[in-house]
Order: C-alpha cells, then sequence, then structure tokens
C-alpha cells in the first residue's frame, strides 16, 4: 500500500470515528429544586428546536436503578440564564459530549435526589437524548431534599415514619404484656 493510500486511508477512519461518535446529543444534565422535597432533572441537547418531549431511549437512568422519561422541552433557553432566573438550580456538562451551549432542552416529572454524585444516563441508541456513556454529576444547591438521597436510599414520607413508630410502639407494649 501506498503512502498517498495509507494518508487517504487515516483520514478516512478519522471522519467515521467523528461522525460515529456525533450521535451523542446530551450535552449537559441540569436540576431544579422544586422546593416541596423533589427535583426535575433537565437535559440540554443539540439536536435542534423540538415539538414534544422525546426519547429514542426510553428515558434517564439515574444511579443506574431508576428510569424517568422526559415530560416536557424548552427551545432557546440559555443555561447561565436559567441559572440566573431561578429554572435550573444547577448544571453540569457531559464530558463526553464537549459541552457546547445550545440551548434547548428535555425536563422530567419531579422526583426526590438529593445532593451528592449521581450518575445519569439516557442511552446511546439514535437521535435526540443520547450520551457516550453513563456520567456521573455533582448535584448541588438542593435544599428540599436530604444530601445523598438517590433511588437506592430516598427519605420516607413523614406518614410512614410516624407507621413505623407506632409499630414499636405496639410491639413493646406487647412485648411487655407477656412478660
Amino acid at each position: 500500500m501506498t503512502i498517498f493510500k495509507k494518508v487517504i486511508l487515516t483520514v478516512w477512519l478519522g471522519l467515521f470515528a467523528m461522525i460515529g461518535t456525533a450521535n451523542a446529543h446530551l450535552v449537559s444534565v441540569g436540576w431544579h429544586d422544586n422546593g416541596n422535597g423533589t427535583i426535575s432533572i433537565w437535559g440540554e441537547h443539540w439536536h435542534g428546536d423540538q415539538t414534544s418531549a422525546y426519547s429514542a431511549n426510553g428515558g434517564v437512568t439515574i444511579d443506574g436503578i431508576m428510569t424517568f422519561q422526559w415530560t416536557g422541552f424548552l427551545n432557546n433557553s440559555d443555561r447561565d440564564v436559567m441559572v440566573a432566573n431561578g429554572t435550573l438550580t444547577g448544571y453540569a456538562i457531559d464530558p463526553g459530549n464537549g459541552g457546547g451551549k445550545y440551548s434547548d432542552w428535555f425536563f422530567t416529572d419531579p422526583l426526590v435526589l438529593g445532593n451528592g454524585v449521581h450518575t445519569i444516563f439516557t442511552g446511546t441508541n439514535c437521535c435526540v437524548d443520547t450520551m457516550t456513556g453513563p456520567e456521573s454529576f455533582t448535584f448541588t444547591g438542593i435544599v428540599s431534599v436530604p444530601p445523598g438521597t438517590g433511588p437506592g436510599n430516598a427519605v420516607p414520607e413523614p406518614a410512614s415514619i410516624a407507621l413505623l413508630g407506632l409499630g414499636v410502639l405496639g410491639f413493646a407494649a406487647t412485648r411487655r404484656r407477656s412478660m
């Protein structure tokens, strides 16, 4: 093989590799503390204006456990402006996608997730909300959910705590009578 052919082959393979990774569309992950013990997750994508919430991957997987769907969208909104006006509590750039600003977003329904490092993954299939792979993002600024709360360790609701307390009191009373 001549040197010219090797150079052409190398350039062609390099371009093919760039095209092969170009399907990764989610460039940053944002979050909004809803102030009621829940947050909404936002995903910034570079696919252009959307007309509906869309996922070719079946939703957003958090910490490898829970999956949520994109339920809404917001186009043409700069992430720094969204932080300044309170639409986003914070955001982190997906290092696998370079993190350019594209200003088109998907978001989830409210879910329980606190400050801490969370792994987010939307999948690698198809078109709009793909990521190069699972990425860890540090969520900060969430005040209505205890730090470290996540899919595997959600904070129990007050009613559940009250029922547990009544159960413990009942067990103690029963045990006392049987002695």
